[in-house]
């Protein structure tokens, strides 16, 4: 299956996202802004690669199919959610430990937000875009990915 690594991913995406809402739902000290913070640092190190490789080769793959019904799937989902990245990138920019602090309703809701659109991601590509691939591409481009 030519997206067995990037279920893979999905699956630690999800659990590392997991772990960071349930920090960002705990009664805010500085020792939990900072296990809060080292988690969005970790999932950061995993979802940025991992989005930039959907994006970078996956999404066009799709969109650029001569089956027009692939394409139209790609587009709409890329259209949906395609901006995660930026988003991510936003979120993890803006929350230090110190913003945590003095805001954690905000950054509370903050990760809420961001956690349900990577949630919401995971499981349209899941369920819609990764069987396509897994049409689309040898088994070969699996394993040369998890080189």
């Amino acid at each position: 299956m030519a997206t067995r690594k990037l279920r893979s991913e999905h699956d630690r995406i999800l659990r590392q996202a997991s772990t960071l809402a349930g920090l960002a739902r705990t009664r805010m000290t500085r020792d939990v802004a900072t296990v809060a913070r080292a988690a969005i640092s970790g999932l950061d190190r995993l979802l940025v690669e991992h989005l930039e490789a959907e994006d970078g080769w996956m999404y066009p793959l799709l969109i650029s199919s001569a089956d027009e019904g692939v394409r139209r799937i790609a587009s709409e989902c890329f259209a949906d959610m395609g901006g995660i990245l930026g988003a991510w990138v936003a979120y993890r920019d803006q929350w230090s430990i110190e913003a945590i602090l003095v805001s954690p309703a905000v950054f509370a809701r903050a990760t809420d937000g961001i956690i349900g659109a990577l949630a919401l991601r995971v499981e349209r590509e899941n369920t819609e875009l990764y069987p396509l691939v897994d049409q689309m591409v040898p088994i070969a481009l699996d394993a040369g990915r998890a080189a």
